[in-house]
């Protein structure tokens, strides 16, 4: 499969599963049910996006060559002890110079809906960050990256991940977006951002699940 194609195919389905709750709540189902629909429709659209990429030809891609796997993993999970040190960083700079309240409103719904459907944290910490890794890291990156510079091309995917959070904290997203992004560039395996993605999303959901009242 082409890169185009893998782009097409890769937005389709994450926006297909992104919008999923609008279309379950369209044929009545309860809140509940739509929470754990939702999940499930995460969950089938990241297996999607694995098939596709694996269909994917990875020449003229970040993906063209990658480290040793125990490196891979290993500088995945280093990546989220760096990325939750990075998201206060970034969160801090944002309450004291461009005043934006303290927590995000995206995590707090995020944790309200995992305490009424536990199911629905699957769809936070495993399904979720492997749509994103692979529509913004490896689709979008690295579509760009055939007509502009790689930086260029990462900032702009890293501000697309910030806006369709939607809740106001865009330094904090775009900041985390490029980071994922250097960890993809340094090893050349997507499977990198993905576990520190991953990762940082579990602690942030165990901090507001058990810590943070």
């Amino acid at each position: 499969m082409s890169l185009s194609k893998n782009t097409l195919w890769t937005t389709f389905f994450f926006l297909l599963a992104l919008t999923s709750p609008v279309l379950f709540k369209a044929m009545s189902f309860s809140a509940s049910q739509i929470t754990n629909l939702t999940a499930m429709m995460y969950i089938i659209s990241a297996v999607i996006l694995i098939f596709i990429n694996s269909k994917t030809n990875k020449n003229n891609t970040l993906s063209n060559h990658s480290e040793t796997t125990q490196k891979v993993i290993l500088v995945g999970i280093s990546g989220i002890f760096v990325s939750w040190f990075l998201q206060a960083i970034l969160a801090l700079i944002e309450i004291q110079l461009l005043n934006q309240p303290m927590g995000s409103q995206n995590t707090q719904e995020i944790t309200n809906l995992i305490k009424s459907a536990p199911f629905f944290i699957l769809a936070v910490t495993i399904a979720g960050p492997i749509m994103e890794e692979f529509v913004f890291r490896f689709s979008l990156i690295n579509f760009l990256n055939q007509k502009l510079n790689i930086w260029l091309s990462a900032i702009i995917s890293s501000l697309i991940f910030a806006i369709l959070h939607g809740d106001g904290h865009y330094l904090v997203y775009t900041g985390l977006g490029f980071f994922f992004f250097l960890l993809y560039r340094k090893t050349g395996s997507l499977l990198t951002s993905i576990i520190t993605h991953a990762g940082m999303n579990t602690l942030v959901i165990v901090a507001q699940l058990f810590f943070i009242k």
